[in-house]
């Protein structure tokens, strides 16, 4: 039983090590015994196996050391060619896949227009395959072996099972999508909800680490929602807790992408804010349905320069936001709510409203100390979070092979 722990103990260190120097990049022996409360003789030894098998590398430091005493400090990193992992993230209409090295950085990335409402089950898995196989066939040379597969989709997913529940991109139900996959690649096939990908990112950068309660809300084409309760997140009993945009503003009120109507969706999403205001103001053609980046800009646009039809659009959206927050508020107790995605674009436009809202909704003592804020959407986080989770899940099994092949 001794030896057991010890061999527990020595795997849970070795992935410290490798997760450490993923999140900080190169980092000296020393320090990264003292970001990881491990002993120095622990993390000389650890970094010498992973040396040998292949997963990280040294390198000099870029400066002397200050006081010109002694050998400067040599620092370690990751070898980001050691292990990839591949992320699609399947949205309506669009797949997109990506491709992150071992060290958690994208190393290729390309869109796909596909009209995902017409496929089946067979035909999204099938599509993936070729689309997974070729990337594989094109990007993937370079590296020593395909660690896992990621799949980031809009919508209720069970990540136990493996299972598609329902997403708003897809015309069936309940479908099993990972186990083909796994098969077909020979890896770990993570099924992730688009929105637990993002806090998952979120959750880990420094700015947040003083907010193990968090919400995550991502605007966008949708509106997702992802719960973190002392850092873990909440997933309910089949993956379908969180979902924020689906909960009722207005009963009998606009019909929401899921069928049924007054969803807050279906007032403060993209789709619903083009489709609000496409009957009075002239806007950029195109997918009125899914509408593009163009049009939700110029629609945004009209609102902060004080067009009254798209202010009040926007001030609705936000109230609808707003009291779907003072819900959450009361619920959980959340440190902060961050709001999110690509529809933070017309956060400006919506927040007084919002504001107005949980302050209706909410005496004082409820909303306690819970901090409101937007993060800009400067680059999409679905994917490289679902990097991070894929990573973070299949180490084990990265040292495992490593070692195997060594020992080979």
């Amino acid at each position: 039983m001794a030896l057991a722990s010890t061999d527990t103990s020595r795997h849970d260190n070795t992935l410290a090590v490798i997760r450490t120097l993923r999140d900080q990049g190169p980092v000296a022996r020393i320090d990264l015994g003292t970001l990881n409360s491990i002993s120095s003789a622990t993390v000389t030894s650890i970094s010498a196996e992973l040396l040998q098998q292949g997963l990280i590398g040294e390198r000099p430091p870029e400066t002397p050391r200050p006081n010109g005493r002694g050998r400067p400090k040599t620092l370690i990193e990751l070898d980001p060619n050691a292990a990839c992992v591949v992320c699609i993230k399947l949205s309506i209409n669009e797949i997109q896949l990506v491709v992150g090295d071992f060290a958690g950085q994208v190393r290729h990335s390309e869109h796909h227009a596909v009209s995902t409402l017409t496929l089946d089950a067979d035909d999204l898995e099938t599509l993936l395959e070729d689309r997974i196989s070729a990337v594989c066939d094109h990007q993937l040379k370079d590296f020593q072996r395909l660690a896992g597969i990621c799949l980031a989709v809009q919508g209720v997913v069970s990540s136990q099972s493996g299972m598609i529940i329902w997403s708003p991109a897809l015309s069936f139900r309940n479908a099993p999508i990972s186990a083909r996959l796994a098969k077909r690649f020979h890896c770990s096939v993570l099924l992730e909800n688009d929105a637990n990908c993002i806090a998952s990112l979120l959750a880990a950068q420094p700015t947040y680490a003083d907010s193990p309660n968090l919400v995550v809300i991502m605007l966008g084409y949708g509106i997702g929602m992802s719960v973190l309760i002392n850092g873990v997140p909440f997933l309910g009993a089949n993956g379908s807790a969180a979902e924020f945009g689906h909960s009722k503003y207005q009963p009998d009120g606009a019909r929401c992408a899921c069928g049924r109507r007054g969803c807050i969706e279906a007032y403060a999403s993209d789709y619903a804010l083009y489709r609000a205001a496409a009957d009075y103001l002239e806007l950029p053609t195109g997918d009125s349905a899914h509408p593009s980046e163009q049009q939700m800009q110029a629609l945004t646009q009209l609102a902060l320069h004080g067009n009254p039809v798209a202010q009040g659009i926007y001030a609705e959206a936000g109230r609808a936001l707003g009291y779907g927050i003072a819900n959450v508020m009361a619920l959980f107790n959340p440190d902060l709510v961050l709001i999110t995605g690509s529809g933070v674009r017309g956060f400006e436009a919506m927040q007084a409203a919002m504001h107005s809202a949980i302050d209706d909704a909410l005496v004082a003592e409820l909303r306690g100390t819970t901090r409101i804020e937007s993060c800009a959407w400067d680059r999409d986080m679905t994917c490289m979070g679902g990097i991070a989770m894929t990573l973070n899940a299949t180490d084990g099994e990265t040292l495992l092979d490593s070692q195997t092949a060594r020992e080979a």
